[in-house]
């Protein structure tokens, strides 16, 4: 009998009627999907998996932090899922779980199974819905929840958060990723300015940092100016700095709406002619 194969997330969690953060123990999960999870010590990677015909074992770093173990046995149970019959042997490094979130490849797409096999939507967005702020203390809170990592975690809140934001990995010279809120869809940002408490940790003059900054350290738009954001940001991983960046005046993000409806209306003006 073969092995089910669960493409959708979703799927696989209604079938085994999973309805509780509590309920989302990713050993039984994939063990369902015929891949057992052990523990055992790993040298040069966090995860690795090995798959032949309709079962694989995955193997996970016994001496990672727990949320770092469950995200690496559903990003391998992802790889299980969609490349099956591809790949018989795969290790992950642990910086894969981290930066790999905007190109699109079998990494991303592993990464985001993770998510939604460990923070469903719908167990996900009633709880950040009560939120009031958008921040790594409210991260936090979730990530107790549902017992994943701080950067998983800030990527779904900005993702399906109740507010405008956007989270930005950077390290010493650019910008590595970001990931925005669809309020936000119109903002590109920049390498933090010295005016940002990521260029003091990424300049190790301090640790954490959180308050309101100018949107003009963040963004190079004449819209930025007379604008503050909140931002908070956080030592992570390899000399990396996560930002999370919140607007609670959405007055700016209302006035880059209308300045783009007036270009699309003069785009449309000058087409005509």
């Amino acid at each position: 009998m073969s092995a089910p194969v669960f493409t959708n997330p979703d799927d696989l969690l209604a079938e085994l009627g999973i309805t509780e953060p509590e309920e989302l123990e990713i050993e039984v999960i994939a063990q369902y999907c015929e891949a057992t999870v052990v523990y055992k010590p790993l040298t040069g990677c966090a995860a690795r998996i090995t798959g032949n015909v309709d079962r694989a074992i995955i193997t996970i770093d016994n001496q990672s932090r727990r949320e770092r173990q469950r995200f690496s046995a559903a990003h391998e149970l992802g790889h299980w899922m969609f490349d099956r019959g591809q790949v018989s042997y795969l290790s992950c490094e642990e910086a894969v779980f981290i930066q790999q979130w905007l190109t699109l490849n079998p990494e991303t797409r592993a990464n985001r199974y993770a998510s939604d096999i460990l923070m469903p939507v719908k167990m996900f967005k009633p709880r950040a819905s009560v939120l009031k702020r958008i921040d790594f203390n409210s991260v936090k809170t979730l990530a107790k929840t549902f017992t994943t990592s701080l950067s998983a975690t800030a990527i779904r809140l900005v993702e399906h958060g109740p507010l405008p934001a956007m989270l930005i990995c950077s390290s010493i010279d650019r910008v590595e990723w970001f990931v925005r809120s669809d309020e936000t869809k119109q903002l590109w940002p920049q390498h933090p300015s010295p005016a940002t408490y990521a260029y003091d940790i990424l300049h190790e003059t301090r640790a954490e940092g959180s308050g309101d900054v100018s949107a003009t350290s963040w963004f190079d738009h004449p819209l930025a100016e007379h604008h503050q954001i909140h931002e908070h940001s956080v030592r992570a991983y390899q000399g990396l700095v996560l930002s999370l960046l919140w607007w609670r005046n959405e007055s700016m993000l209302i006035e880059l709406d209308e300045h783009e409806e007036e270009r699309d209306a003069r785009r449309a003006d000058d087409w005509e002619r």
